[in-house]
C-alpha cells in the first residue's frame, strides 16, 4: 500500500450543456442538482483506492464549453493524465465538435494522456441523434474508448470514472517498473543486467556478440 496518495488530474471538457458538471457532480457527490454553466475553470478532487489497494487523489477539472472560455482550458490540458470529452448523444452539433476538441487536446496535452469519448443523455434515448454506432466507429477511428452514460439518472457514470482511473493506474504502473529497471535510484536494473553478463561472460571464456 502506498504512504502517499498521488494526484490524478482529469479534464473534463465538451460543448456547453453536455453535462460535464452534472457528470462531475454525480461522481463526486452522488447526486445532480441544479447548475449553472461553468465559468472558465473550476476543479473539485476526491480520494479512491484502486486496484493493489493503491489509493490516489483525483483532481477533477470541469472546463467551460462557451468559445469565449476555449483559449483559457486549453493551458489546462498539460500534465493532465485522462480526458473525458463529452457529447450529447441528442445534439449532432456536440458530437461534431468533438473533433476539434480532440485536436485541442492532442496537441496540448502529454503524449501518455488517456482519452475516453463520452455520449451523455442516454435517458433521452427517443430524442437520440447520434446513434452508439456512429460513435463507436468514430472512438474506434481515433483509437479512444467510447461508453455512453445519463449523469442525471447515474448511469455508467461510476464505471466511466473507474475504468479510465484504473487503466491510468495500469500504465502509471508499468512506467514506474521500466522506470526502476533503468535506473531506480541506483541503476538496480542496469547493474543487475551488467553482472549477469560479466557472470556469462566469465563462465564461457567469451561474450560474442555483446
Amino acid at each position: 500500500m502506498n504512504t502517499f496518495s498521488p494526484i490524478y488530474k482529469i479534464i473534463l471538457v465538451g460543448d456547453s450543456g453536455v453535462g460535464k458538471t452534472c457528470l462531475l457532480s454525480m461522481y463526486v457527490k452522488g447526486e445532480c442538482g441544479p447548475t449553472i454553466p461553468t465559468i472558465a475553470v473550476e476543479f473539485c478532487t476526491k480520494e479512491i483506492e484502486l486496484a493493489d489497494n493503491f489509493k490516489v487523489k483525483v483532481q477533477l477539472w470541469d472546463t467551460a464549453g462557451q468559445e469565449r472560455f476555449k483559449s483559457l482550458a486549453m493551458t489546462y490540458y498539460r500534465k493532465a493524465y485522462g480526458i473525458l470529452l463529452l457529447f450529447d448523444i441528442t445534439k449532432r452539433s456536440s458530437f461534431i465538435s468533438c473533433k476539434h476538441y480532440l485536436e485541442e487536446v492532442r496537441l496540448n496535452s502529454d503524449k501518455n494522456c488517456i482519452i475516453y469519448l463520452i455520449g451523455n443523455k442516454v435517458d433521452l434515448e427517443q430524442q437520440r441523434e447520434i446513434s452508439y454506432d456512429e460513435a463507436k466507429f468514430y472512438a474506434d477511428k481515433e483509437k479512444i474508448k467510447y461508453i455512453e452514460t445519463s449523469a442525471i439518472k447515474n448511469i455508467r457514470v461510476e464505471e466511466v470514472f473507474s475504468s479510465l482511473l484504473n487503466n491510468i493506474y495500469e500504465i502509471k504502473k508499468e512506467e514506474n517498473k521500466n522506470k526502476l529497471f533503468i535506473d531506480g535510484g541506483n541503476n538496480i536494473g542496469l547493474k543487475n543486467t551488467q553482472n549477469l553478463i560479466k557472470k556469462n561472460k566469465s563462465e564461457s571464456g567469451c561474450c560474442q556478440g555483446i
